[in-house]
């Protein structure tokens, strides 16, 4: 490892974290700047810093966003969302309960976080835009959900956790899904408290408009649900099946095309997959091997578990739990636990790095936060944006201490 390159590398996305929220500029763009920059100095070919282009997730999320932003031009998701409304009967505590259920039941089925997310979050904030509820506990809840059921072993963070872990010769798949089935849903509870829901107080139901779907969106919702079934029964990639339903649904002139292209939530995609590419670049030039190696040499058999929560947490918080932080930290368990005896079983570090990677997803410049910003109303991005942080860094902290307090009664 190259030490000068690691130190530089690891400092640039610091640098581009800070000019996208001092200059206000898409911290995406700043990245793919940085990036290229970062491949000028340390002579990395620029096919290199173009794969680093997280592809895959571009499409899935190009796909879902695009798929829901036609039920969202149409006016489907407002129809739904009164409806939603109305089956509570005013009870508002109840709302945001049942999109972290909804959620987690989605993620857990196959689809996974992301899709549950692109699915939820759009219906979810327009049910709290129309019955007055604060769009962060109801975001919240949704990721907290979807990631509760998103480490299943047949949703895609399950199986690249199982699949890592199987290279190092551990079997891990149901005690990783069981461990984010404790931890999330108890900090989803611990959110519903303290962002309000128990102070939720049940009102009459207020008919915002019509409750009866048009023929167009009952085609809109009919094409969904078979996207959706194709996902879950029929195994298909979620972003390229989205995309078909979306051009079904252009097809039937149920929604047209130029008006959905521009309410696409570009900045969020950029974002998401722009600081992607620039941590790419950082693992080519030593920059996260660097925070791994010191971390290694900080922590003690005492520290260890709530340590890599939050080297998983601050990785995650500016990158993909899935495609970044648990490819980076899982290879090196075995050395750990080896160096380590007796602090921690290579299931439980594992189940560590997990948590620690799932509970800052709700930070906005980390996937799941950033389609709940772009699903959320424009007059209340900012707000939300911040309350995200905020929820993002209570999480590492609370998954620290859940795995302290884990290790010692084990």
């Amino acid at each position: 490892m190259n030490l000068t390159a690691a130190v530089v590398s690891l400092s640039a996305i610091g640098f581009a974290i800070t000019v996208s929220f001092t200059r206000r500029i898409n911290a995406g763009l700043v990245a793919v700047a940085t990036a290229f920059v970062l491949a000028l100095i340390f002579d990395i070919p620029a096919s290199q810093v173009v794969s680093g282009w997280p592809t895959s997730l571009f499409v899935t999320l190009l796909g879902m966003t695009l798929l829901f932003t036609i039920a969202a031009t149409n006016g489907t998701l407002t129809v739904v969302a009164r409806i939603c409304s109305g089956y509570t009967g005013g009870n508002r505590r109840l709302l945001p309960l049942v999109f972290f259920a909804l959620a987690a039941v989605i993620a857990a089925l196959g689809p996974g976080n992301i899709a549950a997310c692109a699915l939820l979050l759009p219906i979810a904030l327009t049910v709290a835009k129309d019955e007055d509820l604060s769009s962060l506990l109801v975001s919240t809840m949704v990721i907290t959900g979807s990631n509760v059921g998103g480490l299943s072993p047949i949703a895609p963070t399950g199986i690249i956790a199982a699949n890592l872990a199987v290279a190092q010769g551990l079997e891990v798949g149901n005690q990783v899904f069981v461990a984010m089935i404790f931890s999330g849903t108890l900090f989803a509870a611990l959110c519903y408290v303290v962002l309000g829901g128990v102070k939720l107080r049940r009102s009459a139901y207020r008919h915002h408009g019509s409750t009866q779907l048009s023929a167009r969106q009952k085609t809109t919702l009919v094409v969904i649900l078979r996207v959706v079934l194709s996902i879950l029964v029929l195994n298909w990639n979620i972003g390229l099946t989205a995309f078909l339903g979306a051009v079904v649904l252009l097809f039937l002139r149920v929604g047209r095309d130029n008006e959905v292209l521009r309410c696409i939530p570009w900045a969020a995609l950029i974002l998401v997959c722009g600081v992607a590419l620039l941590v790419n670049v950082m693992e080519i030039t030593g920059g996260v091997q660097l925070v791994t190696t010191l971390l290694r040499q900080a922590l003690t058999p005492a520290t260890l578990g709530p340590g890599f929560v939050v080297i998983g947490g601050a990785l995650s918080a500016v990158s993909s739990a899935s495609g970044v932080v648990l490819p980076t930290l899982i290879p090196v368990v075995s050395g750990m636990v080896a160096a380590m005896p007796g602090a921690l079983s290579a299931e439980q570090l594992i189940s560590a790095i997990v948590i620690g990677a799932h509970v800052v997803t709700t930070s906005p410049i980390s996937t799941l936060g950033a389609l709940a910003v772009a699903s959320s109303s424009p007059e209340n991005r900012d707000a939300l944006f911040t309350g995200l942080v905020i929820v993002a860094a209570a999480g590492v902290v609370f998954g620290a201490v859940y795995v302290a307090a884990a290790s010692v009664l084990s």
